[in-house]
């Protein structure tokens, strides 16, 4: 497990309080689940969520292998974010959030607690693959968009490549 300064975070949330903790390889299920009803959020039909879930299963040796971190709302599970190493920095894999939470301060926590494990860890750049729908947001959080990459899913569709430097 990688230790980081800021291992445990607590802000205040719009309902309650919310803390950011480590996940735990046990935790990999779970965590699949939540990412699949978050992506449901931007209104993705089921073939399209069916095909996600192949890219999307999140592996309990990933867990204990890169930074995943979970944040929970009043003891609910209320999203988590994962890196995986890229080749000018680190890579944020996953960064999900209840749909019923969607702008409630989760995942604007979440990504603050991103940003200051990578920069923590040493790495000078955060790089972010987006879901197109998602792209917005992290452009509010100070990314800029330096390309695209190919989807895993389907041939020919390009997602948002974006990059902050830490």
């Amino acid at each position: 497990m990688h230790k980081t300064r800021n291992a445990l975070a607590e802000v205040r949330a719009a309902a309650g309080k919310l803390c950011i903790r480590p996940a735990r390889a046990d935790e990999a299920e779970l965590l699949t689940e939540l990412s699949l009803r978050s992506k449901a959020f931007w209104g993705y039909d089921a073939g399209f969520l069916a095909r996600c879930r192949a890219v999307m299963t999140m592996k309990a040796r990933n867990i204990e292998n890169h930074p995943h971190h979970v944040a929970e709302l009043d003891g609910r599970i209320a999203g988590f974010y994962g890196f995986e190493p890229e080749a000018e920095g680190v890579g944020l894999d996953y960064l999900f959030v209840e749909s019923d939470l969607v702008g409630r301060g989760v995942g604007r926590a979440l990504w603050r607690h991103a940003v200051d494990t990578a920069h923590g860890l040493g790495h000078r750049a955060l790089i972010v693959v987006s879901d197109p729908n998602a792209e917005g947001f992290y452009l509010k959080m100070g990314c800029r968009r330096i390309g695209t990459r190919p989807s895993d899913l389907e041939n020919g569709r390009q997602l948002p490549l974006l990059r902050l430097a830490l």
